[in-house]
């Protein structure tokens, strides 16, 4: 009698540990799906971007050492962000106009965080580590560099974003 109980609690157990690694698979695209249905509406909405370019608006960084360079921007006041868009991804930084004083740090966290899209099977990251720093500010232009390191539920995944610099315009704001 042990040995049958012994065999159906393992096959519960079985049952159990599949059933759950199906939800998480479900779960998982849902999330996917979910990211790209999210990605899909920011880029359509977003008419008011402009082309970066050298002189210009720019956001460049390294994604897990891999070089990312932003072919388009979304001027900060209206977003409220710093965005850079590249292709299907985005990285998104704090923005407030009184913070952008040469000096000025932002630490990374809950309150502060930076959104990073990216077109994987995770999408959607959220920088809660690192920071940024404005480096440079005249009358037209404000300059900073940032690093940071994303996480995202459902994986224990990380992405390592260094070397970022951007430049935004504050012309006439």
């Amino acid at each position: 009698m042990k040995l049958k109980s012994i065999k159906i609690f393992w096959t519960l157990i079985g049952l159990l540990i599949i059933i759950n690694i199906s939800c998480k698979s479900k779960a998982q695209s849902d999330a996917l799906l979910q990211a790209k249905e999210v990605q899909a509406a920011v880029k359509e909405n977003t008419p008011g971007s402009v082309r970066a370019s050298a002189g210009g608006f720019t956001m460049t960084a390294k994604i897990n050492g891999k070089e990312w360079v932003a072919d388009a921007m979304m001027p900060p006041e209206p977003a409220g962000r710093i965005i850079g868009y590249y292709n299907k991804e985005s990285i998104s930084l704090p923005y407030d106009r009184r913070d952008m004083v040469i000096g000025n740090k932002t630490k990374f966290g809950e309150n502060q965080a930076v959104d990073l899209f990216t077109d994987d099977d995770v999408a959607i990251w959220g920088g809660r580590k690192g920071e940024m720093e404005i480096t440079k500010v005249d009358d037209k232009w404000v300059e900073g560099k940032f690093y940071f390191t994303a996480t995202a539920s459902g994986t224990d995944k990380s992405m390592k974003v260094t070397e970022g610099f951007f430049r935004i315009s504050i012309a006439s704001q």
